[in-house]
């Protein structure tokens, strides 16, 4: 989603651009999906909000804690993934389990066009997480830094909202502020010159983290579901047709036929296609004794007529809109980025 304050950041200038482009573009497109190898990259940064990794649980190293399984399901609006673990030794396991929301860099992301799926509340991804069906509330671990030098404390003093895309909050926070306090937290480059653009220059590391007892003998089913942060660019032909573009997000020549296909059914001059990127850290995974019994990946890509690609490589189409890839004896290497692209905005997730 972009933010919509237009003019109190650059990236706002591409919200206003789709915004315009809205009403001139076909509501359908032809059917088509696209499976190839990925190789990690950022989505283009001239003109899009940037994508937020995020991935699955981590926890200390164990040797006896094996992860028999895991169900990942990549959409648009909701990645959710099912683990199934066994404790090998004879006696109870407690271990710490956390989940690392994506890091909010304001020094770039305060000017950028990315929103937070819940942008007014700590939990800005809306993760939830139970264990054997039980809904559990684990504890959430927010700290700011300017570098490498923690300013929590500075920020909880002063009331200013330690994450940097709270910006309604941040707005009425630094309003709120005395011209000489606001002159040292300037001076101590927390925030930007008061004659420059709003936001924040500190960086939020948040988690969510809880104490699990795995017991000894017996499957241990935890479940975690969370919206991601999606990035959103505006594609032509020339740049997916450029061996940068697609050896990121591996179109191979069919994929590129079906981006000119979409790109030729648009009726604006300029012929741009929209495309959203949602990324998925499968490495997290390597912190398990051993490798992953079984691995399972299922991409949903929300609308027959949209085209996702997605590097596995053997994938299966499971149903009009949904794609599936599966791995035994599984050892994570690469990270995941799903590429999706339509010629309605709406189809993308683009508001």
């Amino acid at each position: 989603m972009f933010h919509p304050s237009a003019g109190r950041r650059r990236g706002a200038v591409l919200a206003q651009a789709l915004a315009q482009a809205l009403a001139r573009i076909p509501a359908q497109v032809p059917a088509l999906a696209l499976a190839a190898l990925l190789v990690t990259g950022p989505a283009r940064a001239n003109d899009s909000a940037a994508e937020l990794d995020a991935g699955g649980l981590v926890l200390v190293r164990d040797a006896d804690i094996a992860l028999l399984s895991e169900d990942l399901r990549v959409g648009l609006d909701r990645i959710a993934v099912d683990y199934v673990f066994r404790n090998r030794a004879a006696e109870p396991k407690r271990v710490r389990v956390a989940f690392p929301l994506p890091a909010i860099d304001g020094a770039t992301l305060s000017f950028s066009a990315l929103s937070l799926p819940f942008e007014d509340r700590a939990n800005f991804v809306g993760f939830t997480v139970t264990v054997d069906g039980a809904e559990i509330r684990p504890e959430l671990e927010e700290r700011a830094y300017l570098g490498e030098r923690e300013v929590t404390d500075t920020l909880k003093r002063h009331r200013l909202p330690l994450n940097p895309l709270r910006r309604d909050d941040m707005e009425k926070a630094v309003a709120a502020l005395s011209p000489e306090t606001r002159r040292a937290l300037i001076a101590d480059g927390l925030l930007p010159e008061a004659d420059g653009p709003d936001g924040a220059l500190w960086r939020l590391d948040a988690k969510f983290h809880w104490e699990q007892v795995f017991p000894p003998g017996r499957d241990l089913a935890v479940s975690h579901a969370y919206v991601p942060v999606k990035g959103f660019h505006l594609l032509d032909m020339r740049e997916a047709a450029g061996r940068e573009y697609r050896t990121r997000y591996c179109l191979d020549d069919a994929g590129l036929r079906g981006v000119k296909r979409l790109s030729e059914r648009m009726k604006t001059p300029d012929k741009l296609v929209y495309a959203a990127v949602v990324p998925y850290i499968v490495t997290t995974a390597k912190n398990w004794a051993g490798r992953i019994g079984r691995f399972t990946l299922t991409v949903d890509k929300g609308r027959p007529e949209t085209l996702v690609s997605f590097c596995r490589k053997g994938v299966t189409k499971t149903g009009p809109t949904t794609f599936r890839w599966e791995a035994n004896d599984y050892a994570p290497d690469d990270d995941l980025r799903v590429l999706f692209l339509s010629g309605d905005p709406a189809a993308v997730g683009i508001k």
